[in-house]
């Protein structure tokens, strides 16, 4: 089995997945997979199988697989780690970063900043590059097993934030990483785990309010 086929049926559910093309409680079948991907089921079956395991499916014997649905308890527990987590990271990071390193924080806070939040893409733009601010601290700590840890958090907390990431609180979020940004420039560690902490929590917020209103 190819690996690249592998990974390629992956992201592209994952990516329908996180983007909302596939619904929670949507069934997905392997024959239409391998018709759409032109395979057999066998590298069809091992995506399920994985994608079950990243949280993202859910198998049921004899009927195929479901998109799985969203767990209010689930995300804030998940949402309590990342605060505890991602706080470290960056705590950890700080003395470590010089400034080239803080350089690249405001190159990527600013790409995030002009976003256009009318392009209809604007939720698509914006997900990789938040992801990628976050993910700056936690390669920076020296902590591989922590970024690994965030790393499959993030992973199934993705497709939750689409839902519900209203395009009015993105100027709420550019700020939030101004302010870890400016505090780790003065190297107050303390304070910017701190910030860190503030900003999932403002994240979680927004997500779990949505989710008391939609919670299927």
């Amino acid at each position: 089995m190819s690996a690249s086929l592998k990974e390629r049926i992956s992201k592209a559910l994952r990516d329908d997945i996180i983007f909302g093309r596939l619904m929670p409680g949507e069934r997905i079948k392997e024959a239409w997979l391998s018709e759409k991907f032109k395979c057999s089921r066998g590298p069809v079956r091992e995506t399920l199988i994985q994608l079950e395991r990243e949280g993202f499916l859910e198998l049921i014997p004899n009927q195929g697989a479901i998109v799985s649905k969203i767990s209010p308890k689930e995300v804030e527990d998940f949402y309590a780690l990342l605060e505890l987590l991602e706080g470290k990271a960056v705590r950890w990071a700080t003395p470590l970063l010089k400034p080239e390193d803080i350089n690249s924080l405001k190159q990527l806070n600013n790409r995030i900043r002009k976003i256009s939040t009318e392009s209809k893409n604007c939720i698509e733009e914006w997900i990789p590059l938040n992801l990628a601010f976050h993910r700056f601290f936690r390669e920076k700590c020296g902590n591989d097993k922590l970024n690994w840890i965030i790393e499959e958090i993030r992973i199934r907390i993705t497709r939750f934030r689409y839902t519900s990431l209203l395009v009015d609180s993105f100027d709420e979020y550019v700020k939030d990483h101004d302010e870890i940004i400016a505090l780790v420039h003065k190297g107050n560690a303390v304070e910017a785990e701190k910030a860190m902490q503030r900003h999932i929590r403002h994240a979680k917020k927004i997500l779990m309010k949505f989710l008391s209103r939609f919670p299927a």
